[in-house]
């Protein structure tokens, strides 16, 4: 298991069933589980990467644990998503157990809510978070509670509930939702970089570079290149941090003469949220800059690595294929990205982790180290007078917002091809753009692509201009 928040009370860890065939040395001895333990536990149905909670002493909640375990059922699959709600639970729990004398979860009442409440909005400004991230807590314990009323743990939710209603398409809608929630929030808090601020951060951040592009003498970073390589694939494709961290080496495209600038690429829904593949496209240099990582620095990294001597998953011969530890085969487009983290590949004399981002010491890249490295990354900017604060997410955004400025005006020329006198393109200005972004991105509804117009500035002027010159283009021909 992962531990996360050992200090406290409550203990938050997340499942890592590949301990269950490790070793572990306590006071000189090791200590190890048997065949029959091992299988014991895996009738359990442990799912790699699902979090769950210990109490005062280790004491282990089977019910609120079951929680985690059927939030895939309901509609909560990434791995990100667990996560946050392990976090969210744990820190309500902390709250309940030392501000509301130690109450335990199933016993929280209005009164309860209302006290955390004014701890996280109303107090200083250091403790107070946000009305969004308030309003994102309220959704993990609205799906708690709810939870738990259906499978009757719980009487009623402390939540409390407010009826809204709304016309759409002429018919009267009503929804249920909880009152603790914020009207003020934010519906979205998007953030993105403009192409010198990426470069800045790019080049000074992570690859330790001075403001006017010349080495830093005192720069002792080892991995800047590799960073640097890593944030170009999340800016140019548009993957979220768990899609890029999960390809393998074996899925890379080749290269070869006269190939086009762009290269389709298929993700596999194994690894993408909410489990729907998609196609990207891969720029011709990034592509060349990964194999030139692979080749050489990648190469180093795997020779220091000492994989496991009984990894859950081998590289099959056909390379398409990973074996369990059963004698198994599944294809690799259906490994989940905890899974592709403990697949080993043998085809060489020294095994390595089949993962194309490595540690140093050849071990596969976590998530929170790649946020690691951009938040030092920003601070070295901030030093230098560049003032930043860059996530992995944020590389996502500016992919879209840019690449939607260059769809939409896209478009707009070809509103104005001789073939097109009617308008017909025109009709499409914004809708073929922003579902072609959708795919992109992977968005199961287009209108969580919408949020990106509101980021464009120059999307009103360029429909505006495009209509004042399709405005004269029929005014001419009707002349």
């Amino acid at each position: 298991m992962i531990a996360d928040e050992e200090d406290s009370i409550v203990q938050l860890y997340f499942t890592d069933r590949s301990a269950l065939r490790r070793s572990a040395i306590i006071d000189g001895t090791v200590f190890s589980l048997s065949a029959e333990e091992i299988a014991a536990a895996e009738e359990e149905g442990l799912v790699d990467g699902i979090p769950f909670i210990l109490g005062a002493g280790g004491s282990y909640d089977h019910r609120l644990n079951a929680f985690f375990r059927a939030c895939p059922t309901m509609g909560v699959r990434s791995l990100n998503s667990l996560r946050a709600y392990g976090r969210d639970i744990s820190v309500w729990m902390r709250f309940l157990i030392e501000r509301r004398h130690g109450k335990a979860i199933w016993g929280a009442d209005r009164n309860d809510i209302v006290a955390f409440h004014r701890a996280r909005r109303l107090s200083e400004p250091p403790f107070r978070i946000s009305a969004g991230s308030w309003n994102r807590c309220v959704a993990v314990l609205e799906k708690f509670y709810g939870w738990a009323v259906l499978e009757g743990h719980v009487a009623v939710s402390p939540l409390g509930s407010a009826d809204t209603s709304r016309v759409v398409q002429g018919k009267l809608w009503r929804s249920t939702r909880s009152s603790a929630r914020e009207r003020a929030a934010r519906a979205h808090n998007m953030l993105y970089l403009d192409l010198d601020r990426y470069l800045a951060f790019r080049d000074v951040g992570l690859r330790g570079r001075l403001p006017d592009g010349t080495e830093d003498p005192s720069w002792r970073g080892r991995n800047g290149d590799r960073n640097a390589l890593f944030a170009e694939l999340l800016v140019t494709t548009g993957m979220r941090v768990t899609e890029a961290g999960s390809i393998l080496v074996v899925e890379l495209p080749g290269q070869h003469e006269g190939m086009p600038r762009s290269i389709q690429f298929d993700l596999p829904g194994s690894i993408t949220k909410g489990n729907r593949p998609r196609r990207i496209r891969l720029p011709r240099r990034v592509l060349a800059l990964i194999h030139g990582y692979v080749e050489f620095d990648r190469r180093v990294a795997a020779a220091k690595s000492i994989p496991a001597p009984d990894p859950m998953w081998t590289l099959s011969m056909n390379r398409r294929s990973a074996t369990g530890v059963d004698g198994h085969h599944v294809a690799l487009d259906r490994l989940t990205p905890i899974e592709r983290r403990s697949l080993l590949d043998r085809a060489s004399d020294s095994p390595e982790h089949a993962l194309l981002w490595l540690t140093e010491t050849g071990r596969p890249m976590p998530v929170a180290t790649w946020e690691i490295a951009f938040t030092r990354a920003s601070e070295r900017c901030r030093r230098f007078g560049i003032d930043i604060a860059v996530t992995p997410h944020m590389l996502r955004h500016t992919f879209a917002v840019n690449m939607l400025s260059m769809l939409i005006r896209t478009q707009i020329g070809a509103v104005f091809q001789p073939s097109d006198r009617h308008g017909a393109a025109y009709r499409h200005i914004l809708g073929d753009p922003l579902r072609t972004l959708q795919h992109l991105l992977g968005h199961a509804s287009i209108t969580s692509t919408y949020i990106y117009l509101d980021s464009l500035a120059e999307a009103q002027e360029l429909v505006e201009a495009a209509a004042e010159r399709w405005s004269d283009a029929v005014t001419g021909s009707a002349a």
